[in-house]
């Protein structure tokens, strides 16, 4: 079983989100997906409550619980677990980054998300761990992108290639406890997160 982590040490940059959407994409590809939320906030769990579908399976946890929980999800034969963390936690954050196969760090094309990304990469350092960026909520065509890309860039961590823009897909699907693959499936909402798990699918294989 892989172990996807979604980590940041600030609110709002679409970790959530990011990891419900993605979570779904990897189901729909074949994937036995197991969501841990250990955010207190529990927003994937609101979200799984609201589902009609029982897959993806959402567990809410503590992160003191949570090595109990990924054995007991590889003794039922899941292929994934994906977690949700809680941002300003870096003493939690540090323990599930030295448990994760892959951390995705998810980051707006904002002075305050950036300035946040530092915080974030020395804990993965910390950590010694295997992470990622993904550009989140990303306004269309905005010179403020490629100026992002160019930060990150600075840290040696890769990039996805797949932006996720900032689409009302996106909420609306969640407040249906849905995922954009499953509310809007040919919208492009949908083949952003498609493209962004089959990138993350070949990082974690790597």
């Amino acid at each position: 079983m892989k172990i996807l982590a979604f980590l940041s040490q600030k609110g709002g940059s679409g970790k959530t989100t990011m990891a419900v959407h993605t979570a779904v994409a990897a189901h729909e590809a074949g994937a036995r997906v197991v969501v841990i939320d250990t955010d207190p906030q529990q927003s994937a769990t609101v979200w799984s409550e609201a589902r009609q579908a029982d897959t993806p399976v959402v567990v809410t946890v503590g992160v003191a619980e949570l090595a109990r929980v990924l054995d007991a999800a590889r003794g039922d034969g899941m292929t994934l677990a994906i977690i949700d963390t809680a941002p300003h936690a870096a003493p939690d954050a540090t323990r599930i980054a030295q448990m994760a196969d892959l951390i995705v760090v998810p980051v707006r094309p904002t002075a305050f998300d950036l300035a946040a990304a530092q915080g974030v990469v020395a804990i993965i350092n910390a950590a010694k761990a295997h992470a990622v960026f993904v550009l989140s909520a990303c306004p269309l065509r905005a010179p403020e992108i490629a100026e992002t890309r160019g930060v990150l860039t600075s840290y040696g961590m890769p990039i996805a290639p797949a932006e996720i823009a900032d689409r009302r897909a996106f909420a609306r699907a969640v407040a249906t406890g849905r995922a954009v693959t499953e509310f809007e499936s040919d919208g492009k909402a949908a083949a952003e997160i498609r493209e962004l798990w089959a990138w993350l699918a070949d990082q974690l294989a790597s």
